[in-house]
């Protein structure tokens, strides 16, 4: 029996450089605003001799895949000489010029593009941004013509086994169930188009495209972020014209006749960076320009943050054209209530808000008497009197130099500028600010009091500008107070609600847009509007509010058809395994010409024509000899295009990980079918059965599974999966607990060797392959289980009137060192609680509270040591998050044995320094207890769960032997495959099942 796991499957080539594409996005702008101050060829003698502005400089100081051994990473990290000398660089910061170095270091050379690339006529002549000029005959017709032009022609068709199982993978993700090997392959392509399993599939492309993740910033949730991922999965079943799914994804908050519902399709932007300082806009924004233009334009605009586009005609002044339009958009901070939430969320959300409100209002007042008193005028005053003939746009420098805050700064050039009480100032030729500061220290009139006091007072700094003068202690806080009522909001909607949706809406005040010279953000050039591409429509710009309406109808305008380009392009990608044009979000001077552009573009022309119908496209090309036909290879066709890009044959194309994992829980009749909902673990045990689109996606530290197999990097646009191949895959799926799972219902499901083989593969196995599995079907001795120990982990009702803890249920999973009832996230019906070695979380309430169970292994006289621990943490006690918690220890035969209550300290005297988390020891002393008797540890959180993590491991005795609940902490335990499932599993990791022929 030849079965070829896939440890022997063949490295496949990477498609472009991601390299490329992180520095030009993350490394190019943090050294433009932190070093080419002093290390840039601009100047006549750079510090030191270094420049950090192009590929040869940067190779001085630099050693690539090498960060400890590089200069640059030992400067910024204050090892050597510390750069920037005004002060470190975030940890972040840091992070990404180490990650770059490990990467290797990659850097374009200097110079524009050289020969066709460098002329404004070569740009105005660019295939992507031509008019249509679409083909005629057909799909078949176009390629076929290219065959024989090369002296080549098509494969055969595929057999029809083959042909329905590529289908039911490319339209749901999902292998063919038995009976639609049945059906004719038109009646195939209409059931799986119709399929609701369709809009899981092609959602799970599209969250490539829109760099979706469930956790943002520090890891903390995103507000309602699986919103968007089911707004795509219905948006995509219901067939929404893509112009119109462009269309709600970037405005739907300005769209006429938009459902409420349509509001989650904001989470396109909305899911992004998501840092809440006034300093990191531009990085928040340049994530939207990069995603809006690479996704949907195929145009890589972020490449013109700090100056011209180095070969695409893209100035500079583009880009913040773009940036216009998304640096006046407020990202998912605020909800769109499509109902009301239950009571208690309802109340719980309008307190977290209440108290980040009142704190704003208090350090906002706090901040304007500082900025009142006079010795703080007298900086921001002689600051202005030397830079008096600056231009406004260089007071933020200026400020910047001086360590003053740039929008007080900036109002108090603005009352200089403008206000009669300054006409003395504007005629003087010596310094005036001493005068100034003797009639500031006593008024003469209510104008002057007012400079200090008045409603438009430079100090005043009004609260929707509290973000621009906070301190990073305020940044902190006010992040943590949003992330609580987010949490509250997020709680409601795991638990079932439907009363809130994520969404953006556009500033109150649409603010002018710069450019920032060199990319910085304290250094303003000229003012821009804010408008569209030049390169695709010069002089289109838009005034309705942020403009992203305008926007949006301006990319699929049918005038400009590089939008229909680039869908049709990425929707053939997925079905052929290349595009057209292989470089699928870079339409530009250096990506890759179309292998076939009449083809792409009559499919454009077509796709417009049909409505923007993406079900129609799909039907379309899936309907195509040339997709019919088999991968079998040809050495003669091979030779002559090795590449296949002609397209002489079917590729042969390796499943994606979330397509392996779904066909192996539909095999082996573990798929759960729900749609949407929150996200969940794929490395729980036992597995949880839901679709691997709805895996937890974490921006800051993907699942390493998830890297291993190749899955999208959500940190950024992934224009396409560069699949590798590496030993970790086939060693993980060989010692998977999952795999091992799967194997075992697999063989469970199975009643012979013939029914096991039409499960996996849809079809009999050979008279070789029957011979030599007959041996492992002999073995069907089921597996012995290991012992579990005298632990058990649950949730139980506490009846404490009774004393008793009544319907105790395991919990569910064990997921990340921890058992709980939700793979990820939150039960609805215990909520929170889980329990680990140290501790945990209780559940909602006294019926769900968390059940740490100890099953005596012998009789006599018990005694227990441990310490409840309230792990509230510094913020908690600081905002009163939490009204404590009780513990409680609970004999199935004597009742209670003990309880006590941990309720939060006295305040300190600042407000602030809180010292540890409160505690309290809960001993139980000579109790005799018998053989099989439960002794349970209960946590409750009094009625309200928010931030009531614990700690309390307790240690038992019982005469001379002790257990202790930390150290004997474990998982379920993992039962060895006998002959059948281990024949399970051989056939789940074969090519066969791996591939699509």
């Amino acid at each position: 029996m030849k079965l070829w796991t896939l440890l022997r499957l063949a490295a496949l080539p990477l498609a472009a450089d991601p390299g490329l594409d992180f520095y030009e996005a993350k490394v190019r702008p943090l050294l433009a605003g932190k070093c080419y101050g002093c290390h840039s060829g601009k100047l006549a003698s750079p510090m030191g001799g270094i420049r950090l502005d192009g590929a040869a400089g940067l190779r001085t100081v630099v050693k690539a895949g090498a960060p400890e051994a590089s200069r640059l990473v030992q400067a910024v990290r204050y090892q050597t000489v510390g750069m920037p000398p005004g002060g470190r660089l975030k940890d972040e910061e840091v992070a990404v010029l180490e990650k770059w170095v490990a990467m290797g270091a990659p850097a374009p050379e200097g110079g524009a593009a050289k020969a066709e690339g460098s002329t404004a006529a070569a740009w105005a002549a660019h295939w992507a941004w031509q008019p249509l000029r679409p083909g005629t005959g057909g799909i078949d017709g176009m390629i076929g013509a290219k065959l024989r032009e090369a002296g080549l022609g098509p494969a055969g068709r595929a057999e029809h086994r083959t042909l329905i199982r590529r289908l039911s993978y490319d339209l749901t993700g999902l292998p063919p169930e038995g009976k639609d090997y049945g059906l004719s392959y038109a009646r195939a392509v209409d059931k799986y188009l119709a399929s609701p399993r369709f809009g899981e599939r092609w959602a799970r492309h599209w969250m490539d495209v829109a760099r979706y993740a469930d956790t943002g910033f520090l890891s903390r949730a995103m507000l309602l972020s699986f919103g968007y991922r089911d707004w795509l999965i219905e948006a995509f079943n219901r067939d929404v014209p893509y112009d119109r799914f462009v269309a709600l994804q970037l405005s739907a908050d300005q769209m006429e006749g938009a459902r409420k519902e349509d509001h989650a399709a904001l989470g396109f932007l909305s899911l992004g960076l998501n840092p809440n300082r006034a300093v990191d806009l531009p990085d928040v924004v340049d994530d939207k320009i990069d995603l809006v233009s690479r996704g949907l334009l195929g145009l890589t605009i972020s490449c013109a943050r700090c100056h011209d586009h180095k070969f695409d005609p893209i100035p500079t002044k583009d880009y913040y054209g773009m940036y216009g339009i998304f640096a006046n958009t407020r990202y998912g901070q605020e909800p769109v209530r499509t109902g009301p939430l239950p009571p208690f969320y309802e109340k719980r959300a309008a307190e977290r808000k209440r108290i980040r409100e009142e704190y704003i209002r208090e350090r906002l007042e706090v901040l304007r008497a500082e900025f009142r008193d006079l010795k703080e005028v007298r900086r921001y005053l002689e600051a202005l009197w030397d830079g008096r003939r600056l231009p406004v746009a260089r007071i933020e420098n200026l400020a910047r130099e001086k360590n003053l805050n740039s929008l007080v700064a900036l109002r108090w050039a603005g009352r200089i500028a403008e206000d009669p009480l300054f006409a003395e100032w504007r005629a003087a030729s010596s310094t005036p600010v001493e005068r100034y500061l003797e009639r500031l220290a006593k008024p003469p009139d209510a104008a002057w009091r007012g400079l200090l006091y008045g409603p438009a007072a430079p100090p005043e700094v009004p609260v929707e500008d509290f973000p621009s003068i906070m301190t990073e202690g305020d940044a902190n806080t006010t992040r943590d107070l949003q992330w609580q009522y987010e949490q509250v909001l997020n709680d409601a909607v795991y638990r079932g609600a439907k009363g809130a949706l994520l969404g953006a809406v556009d500033l109150a005040v649409i603010q002018p847009a710069y450019v920032f010279n060199r990319g910085n953000q304290n250094d303003r050039g000229e003012a821009v509007g804010r408008c569209f591409p030049s390169i695709l429509e010069a002089g289109k710009c838009f005034g309705n509010g942020s403009g992203r309406l305008e926007l949006a109808r301006a990319i699929t305008n049918e005038g400009n058809p590089i939008a229909a380009r680039v869908m049709v392009n990425r929707v053939w990608q997925k079905l052929f395994g290349e595009g057209l044009a292989r470089t699928p979000s870079d339409f530009g001077m250096r990506g890759d010409r179309p292998t076939h552009p009449e083809l792409l573009d009559a499919l454009a022309a077509e796709f417009m024509r049909d409505g923007w119908s993406v079900k129609r496209l799909i039907q379309r090309m899936v309907l195509s000899e040339t997709y019919r036909q088999s991968s079998a290879d040809r050495p003669e066709a091979r030779g002559k295009d090795p590449e296949n890009k002609l397209l002489w044959r079917m590729p042969r194309r390796r499943l994606d990980f979330e397509a392996l994992r779904d066909g192996m829980l539909a095999v082996a009749g573990k798929l759960d079918g729900r749609i949407g909902g929150q996200p969940v673990s794929i490395v729980a045990v036992p597995a949880d059965g839901r679709r691997t689109l709805y895996s937890l996606i974490e921006r800051e530290r993907p699942l390493a599974l998830l890297k291993t197999f190749d899955v999208a990097d959500p940190e950024q646009h992934s224009p396409q999966r560069y699949q590798t191949t590496v030993p970790q895959q086939g060693l993980f799926l060989l010692n998977s607990p999952f795999v091992g799972e799967m194997a075992r219902a697999l063989a469970g499901r199975a009643g012979s060797i013939s029914e096991l083989y039409q499960l996996v593969f849809g079809r009999e196995p050979t008279a070789g392959e029957a011979r030599q599995a007959a041996a492992f079907w002999a073995d069907g001795r089921p597996a012995a289980v290991a012992s579990t120990g005298p632990w058990r982990y649950g949730t139980g009702r506490l009846d404490f009137g009774a004393g008793r803890v009544r319907e105790f249920a395991p919990f569910r999973f064990y997921s990340e060192r921890a058992w709980q009832n939700a793979s990820a996230g939150l039960d609805p019906v215990t909520g929170v609680a889980r329990l680990t070695a140290t501790g945990g979380a209780p559940g909602d309430d006294l019926a769900a509270a968390a059940v740490r169970r100890f099953v005596a292994p012998e009789s006599g006289e018990l005694d227990v040591t441990g310490r409840l621990v309230h792990s509230i943490g510094a913020f908690g006690l600081r905002f009163h998050l939490s009204n404590g918690i009780r513990g409680w220890v609970v004999s199935d035969r004597q009742g209670v044995l003990g309880t006590w209550r941990v309720e939060l300290p006295p305040a300190p005297a600042d407000g602030i320094s809180y010292k540890g988390n409160p505690g309290v020891d809960t001993p139980v002393r000579g109790v005799r207890v018998a053989e099989g008797e439960t002794i349970d540890f209960v946590v409750d959180s009094v009625g309200d769960y928010e931030a009531d993590n614990f700690q309390w491991a307790p240690v038992v005795k019982i005469g001379a032997r002790e257990w202790d609940a930390r150290k004997e902490f474990a998982g379920p335990p993992a039962p060895r495959l006998n002959g059948q499932e281990q024949l399970a599993q051989v056939l789940l990791l074969t090519n066969e099942f791996a591939f699509l022929d």
